[in-house]
């Protein structure tokens, strides 16, 4: 008996099938996402303010100081010593460094015969547009190893090119390193730098120099700890807004340690390199300079040492914050665009926070705020310290903001914005401000203005519908209308979310349906949705059997099998050759299996009685 089970058993293996119908899997493979592959992204309506301030290092600013100082003092009596010793050896670290920093990207130069070095990062706008200066001296005091006179000046420098380079910005930066403040000719290096800015007519929108920070006075206020000067001499726009805006980073972004102070109270405004730019008209500068000058032992002698026990590198890396955020906020705004800004933060029971919003023009100040509570109070005040609007709320929608205010300003300056919880516990707050500005005092608002000219917004050389300034700012060809020539017109990439600058994502697939974003595009397809007109069958068996993925075609019965093309999609059969209505196979299999036991019955008995 028990062969006789364990042939049936064979039998029903070799009749039955051997596995079910199903829809076939899609030919195409779906591709992963390709990164751009323009290694430096164009920055334009991208305000990267926190990310830039909070990319820099205090660990990677000490490193700077340590190596740049390695080789003892770089004291040089006047410019035929610049060609030997440490401060040739200084000059090369520097050149080097700020090459390896750009990736490749610096133009540097070497001007005047106290070798100063020029190193421009290209921003990508054409034409002559102002632009952003980051200085520091090289050079030390006689006998000292100029840690924080000034190689801390340097590291700044230097950690603010290795930030800025990751990105393309719309404006050139330059990295100066001076020479020759000290010895028979004071500020011997700057002057030579200055006249070479002024001889091939480059517009400063602010000189950041950067002089000896590395000791606080612990007795001043904490937003007073690193001393930011400003020319007392130059219109409100030119150099005091710069101060304003670097203290408005420090408070509402940072550690809130910079202190603007005027030139004319400003310890070493006529003793740093700046100042020669100052002194021949160029008042778009600032410098920054320690607090404790007084506690700086120190200062400029053999104690200079990078690992002094006074010296408190937070300080260097929030300026080199400060600075790096204050570009980034000038270079990330839009054209046609005023500023919007947005602060969350949470206030303790009968406790303030104030928000500084540094004005140049007349403009308004539009405030809205939603919160987690319920009293709050809120004031604005102008730069005289005046209350200049109030607003109190008993009651608010954590879940809508609510209008706080809507306040013309004319003055300019430093406008506080204070949020007051009346609340008996914490309450978080989502704050939104905006504003319109005039950075250049030209009397157009640069909501209306941008550094490019005005006509290059309304023209469209490659006739793409993107006007030439917005292909410029996206870092697009303006005479052609496929940039990347993937096949993909800047357009429609533009419209779909694709990168106009990168011929990668023509390949992929965004929406996993075997159709590469291109085929989609040539198709006329969703390529984001696998099934374009939403009939059930997707875009690539459609495709493949002859149908019209942009039409309902669900229902139809092109080959008169009596069905539709849904249900041949399910059976995974072919819509356009009709199947036989024929018996089917499961019925044709039931006398087989029938008659099976019955023959291997027969074959066993004759089997046992041969």
């Amino acid at each position: 008996m028990r062969r006789l089970w364990i042939t049936l058993a064979l039998c029903l293996v070799l009749l039955l099938p051997t596995g079910t119908v199903s829809q076939p899997e899609p030919s195409g493979v779906a591709a992963t996402s390709q990164q751009s592959q323009s290694s430096f992204p164009h920055v334009y309506g991208e305000d990267l303010t926190e990310f830039i301030y909070y990319q820099t290092l205090t660990s990677r600013i000490t490193d700077y100081v340590e190596k740049f100082t390695e080789n003892g003092t770089r004291y040089i009596l006047e410019f035929s010593q610049a060609d030997m010793g440490p401060n040739m050896y200084a000059r090369s670290y520097i050149v080097q460094t700020l090459d390896q920093l750009s990736n490749g990207r610096a133009e540097t130069e070497i001007v005047g015969t106290y070798r100063n070095v020029v190193s421009k990062l290209p921003g990508y706008l054409p034409g002559d547009n102002p632009v952003f200066v980051i200085s520091a001296h090289y050079d030390s005091a006689d006998s000292s190893p100029g840690a924080n006179c000034d190689g801390s000046g340097i590291a700044v420098m230097l950690e603010l090119m290795d930030i800025m380079a990751d990105f393309a910005w719309p404006l050139d930066i330059y990295f100066v390193a001076f020479n020759g403040l000290f010895g028979l000719y004071p500020r011997g290096g700057s002057p030579q730098v200055a006249n070479w800015f002024m001889l091939n007519e480059i517009d400063i929108l602010m000189l950041y120099n950067v002089d000896t920070i590395l000791v606080p006075d612990t007795s001043l206020p904490t937003d007073q700890r690193i001393q930011m000067g400003y020319s007392v001499g130059a219109a409100y726009h030119e150099s005091h807004y710069w101060a304003d805006l670097a203290k408005t980073i420090s408070n509402n972004i940072g550690s809130n340690l910079i202190g603007p102070v005027p030139s004319n109270a400003f310890y070493l405004w006529t003793n740093s390199d700046h100042y020669s730019f100052d002194e021949r008209g160029i008042q778009s500068v600032t410098c920054f300079f320690e607090s404790g000058l007084a506690l700086d032992g120190a200062y400029q002698n053999r104690a200079d040492r990078w690992n002094n026990y006074r010296y408190q590198y937070y300080l260097a890396r929030e300026v080199a914050g400060v600075v790096g955020a204050s570009m980034a906020f000038t270079m990330g705004r839009e054209y046609g665009e005023i500023i919007k800004l947005n602060r969350e933060f949470t206030v303790g029971a009968g406790g303030a926070i104030v928000t500084y919003v540094p004005i140049t023009a007349p403009t308004t100040i539009n405030v809205s705020c939603r919160w987690y509570g319920g009293i709050s109070s809120f004031y604005l005040v102008d730069p005289d310290f005046n209350v200049i609007a109030t607003r109190d709320f008993n009651r608010t929608s954590p879940w809508e903001a609510s209008q706080v205010f809507e306040v013309p300003v004319v003055e300019p300056g430093l406008y506080f914005l204070v949020a007051q919880n009346q609340h008996y516990g914490a309450v978080g707050y989502d704050l939104d401000y905006s504003y319109d500005s005039d950075i250049d005092g030209n009397g157009v608002m640069d909501s209306q203005e941008y550094w490019l000219d005005e006509s290059l917004w309304s023209s469209d050389q490659d006739g793409d519908s993107v006007s030439d300034a917005d292909e410029i700012v996206r870092g697009m060809d303006i005479d052609n209308p496929d940039s990347d020539s993937d096949s993909m017109p800047d357009p429609y990439e533009l419209e779909q979310g694709f990168d106009p600058l990168d011929p990668g994502d023509a390949n992929d697939d965004a929406d996993g349906d075997g159709l590469t974003n291109s085929q989609e595009y040539l198709g006329g397809l969703d390529p984001f949705s696998p099934d374009t007109d939403s009939d059930g069958m997707d875009d690539l068996w459609e495709l493949e059997n002859g149908l019209d993925p942009l039409v309902d075609d669900a229902d139809e019965d092109p080959d008169g099998d009596s069905r539709t093309n849904l249900e041949e999609y399910v059976l995974g059969t072919n819509p356009l050759v009709a199947e036989s209505e024929g018996i089917p196979i499961v019925w044709m299999l039931v006398p087989v299996i029938a008659i099976a036991p019955i023959a291997a019955f027969v074959y066993i008995k004759r089997t046992e009685e041969e």
